[in-house]
């Protein structure tokens, strides 16, 4: 039997199981959504909170990113599955030094290659993006609520 603690540490460790709770998600796609929509009103409203957590944007592209370009223990692994996963970390950490080092300037292009990834890997063309980006906000958003409530019910 896995002990509580060892539960614990991957749920919170795991990179496809969200560590952030739910409002933090919600708030992550929906600036993601306003700025590839054009929302600039919506994108204004959320930019304040969004530039006061630099590693927001960051970890919403790793919850997007992660599955699909991650080495998979489904498949037997190949050339091609290797550099798909490096093209994945490489992507991640730009992004990830992009927030940090300039947090404000950096949420709008951020959230415009996250849009861009979600269209051209994810979506089924490229103008699905803003519905792909909402199922994906939905999944993220009911994941992270999971965890929330598989923690809760640990601690009980």
């Amino acid at each position: 039997m896995i002990g509580t603690a060892t539960v614990r540490q991957e749920l919170l460790m795991s990179p496809i199981v969200p560590s952030l709770p739910p409002h933090l998600v919600q708030l992550g796609f929906d600036y993601v959504l306003a700025v590839a929509t054009g929302d600039d009103a919506t994108a204004a409203r959320l930019a304040p909170e969004v530039e006061q957590l630099p590693g927001l944007l960051p970890a919403i592209a790793e919850l997007i990113v992660f599955p699909v370009t991650a080495l998979s223990d489904d498949t037997e692994p190949c050339a091609d599955s290797f550099v798909l996963d490096e093209v994945g970390v490489i992507y991640l950490m730009a992004i990830s030094q992009w927030a940090a080092h300039a947090p404000a300037a950096a949420a709008p292009g951020i959230a415009r290659t996250i849009a861009h990834f979600v269209g051209q890997v994810l979506a089924d063309t490229p103008k699905d993006v803003v519905p792909a980006l909402r199922a994906l906000r939905d999944e993220q958003v009911a994941r992270a609520c999971a965890v929330v409530e598989n923690l809760v019910a640990l601690h009980n």
